[in-house]
């Protein structure tokens, strides 16, 4: 992402946030660091970074309880967080789709396109066990092989990260379409939405 300064009153700019994603322990396992590796049984790590624009931070909910008194109604705090809404990502696909393929990659392996189940492609082996056996087995369809946390920086008018956002367990539950024509001659851009956990907000 260019750095470009620019007035703090100037809003112009719509990529001022920087999604950061680190691969789930069973994707490391075919991951590579060369930005030259292109092949389909591999997805490239250093791939993993969207500029992205759109909403991106859900709302933070503590809801209320009515407690009835006397004829009347108190609110009082519920104390509890009710389950947050997937986050819809808009990005940029990168001139080789490699950011695409990731998630493409990612979903493949949470149900893949031919097996029509999970790890279809056997990323994740182990010793003598079979497909089958490896699927029904809670132990190796673990959330962790597949879930991580994904991180979303605010950046302030210098490019500088402000606000840290953590989305825990995340992992993707949808990619979007990619919509092309040769009379715009804008960036080829998509989305993706994800499922998380908890959100942590940390200032920078």
């Amino acid at each position: 992402m260019a750095t470009i300064n620019q007035s703090q009153f100037n809003k112009s700019r719509s990529d001022k946030f920087l999604l950061v994603l680190n691969l789930p322990p069973i994707l490391k396992d075919i991951s590579e660091q060369y930005l030259g590796a292109r092949e389909n049984t591999v997805i490239i790590e250093n791939s993993l970074q969207f500029s992205v624009y759109g909403s991106v931070v859900p709302s933070i909910r503590i809801p209320e309880e009515n407690l009835g008194y006397a004829g009347q109604s108190f609110k009082v705090s519920k104390h509890t967080r009710p389950a947050y809404e997937n986050v819809t990502v808009n990005f940029t696909i990168d001139n080789e789709f490699n950011n695409y393929w990731v998630i493409y990659k990612w979903l493949d392996l949470l149900n893949d396109e031919k097996e029509s189940h999970f790890n279809g492609k056997d990323i994740f082996k182990t010793p003598n066990v079979s497909p089958k056996e490896r699927n029904q087995n809670k132990t190796l369809t673990s959330p962790d092989l597949y879930q991580t946390d994904i991180t979303l920086y605010a950046l302030d008018e210098f490019d500088k990260n402000k606000v840290k956002f953590v989305y825990t367990n995340a992992f993707p539950v949808n990619l979007g379409g990619i919509d092309f024509s040769y009379r715009n001659a804008d960036e080829i851009e998509t989305t993706f939405e994800f499922a998380f956990s908890q959100l942590l907000v940390e200032l920078v």
